[in-house]
């Protein structure tokens, strides 16, 4: 049974999810654009004997909503904040799923004590300098004429036609990604503008898992596998999802998450 509730932590308010039970726990970080409710899928599909936490970032779900910039420093740190909260001492696996993968290295970087292996679901580590001055009139534009203004050309590549299991899903996805906070968005977009995580991976020591999407225009298998290839110990993964995998495909995704916790 989800329990799901709220706490004020590193100086935000902070919507988050407590699932299962067990000794070892499981972090999920959800992507831009989404919320705590985008791991649902997958929940019932991880394996048993786990504590698996989930929460909606700062600016996102019903967390408290951000103007402006975002910081990565600060997701990061609310990660940490929320596993103290909820007393969780050991050293923990994190999952992020694309942007919520760079909160998820950044994680490892500031806090390496605390992390016991790290999943990296169709990172997105920064914007190529090239796309730099598009993403951030994309990030104005989102304050201005909210999500809907982009609906028409986000959403067919993030979510690949393809992939839907049912008109129903399709319908939910998408009303959910409607219904995401524009300034939020924007705030959470801009830290991505301006980085290039892919440095830090040099220095994250713990056993990795990397999973990219073969439909995936963003982040398609091999700028994935180029783009991760620093980190030390690395077991990487294209699979026949897309852009938000865990969303459209998450029985592929908790399966190969499962393969790696097991090992």
């Amino acid at each position: 049974m989800t329990e799901l509730t709220f706490a004020e932590i590193n100086g935000a308010a902070c919507r988050y999810a407590l699932d299962g039970e067990g000794d070892r726990t499981l972090v999920l970080v959800h992507e831009l654009g989404g919320s705590l409710d985008s791991w649902g899928g997958m929940i019932p599909l991880l394996p048993a004997g786990w504590r698996i936490v989930r929460h909606d970032l700062r600016g996102a779900g019903m967390s408290e909503k951000q103007r402006g910039t975002n910081d990565l420093d600060a997701l990061a740190g609310d990660v940490a904040a929320l596993l103290d909260h909820l007393g969780i001492e050991g050293p923990v696996v994190v999952a992020g799923a694309a942007m919520g993968a760079a909160v998820a290295v950044r994680f490892a970087t500031r806090f390496p004590d605390r992390l016991e292996r790290l999943v990296l679901i169709g990172p997105a580590l920064g914007v190529p300098a090239e796309r730099r001055e598009a993403a951030r009139a994309l990030t104005d534009r989102i304050e201005v004429d909210g999500m809907r203004a982009l609906a028409e050309t986000v959403l067919p590549r993030a979510f690949p036609e393809e992939l839907w299991s049912s008109p129903e899903d399709k319908a939910l996805a998408i009303a959910r990604w409607l219904g995401a906070d524009p300034e939020g968005y924007a705030a959470n977009y801009r830290i991505l503008v301006d980085q290039d995580l892919r440095p830090e991976l040099a220095g994250i020591a713990c056993p990795t898992l990397v999973l990219a999407g073969r439909h995936d225009p963003f982040g398609p298998p091999e700028a994935v596998d180029a783009g991760t290839a620093a980190l030390k110990i690395r077991t990487f993964k294209a699979l026949e999802g897309g852009h938000f995998m865990c969303i459209q495909s998450p029985a592929l995704v908790a399966e190969a998450i499962s393969k790696f916790l097991a090992g």
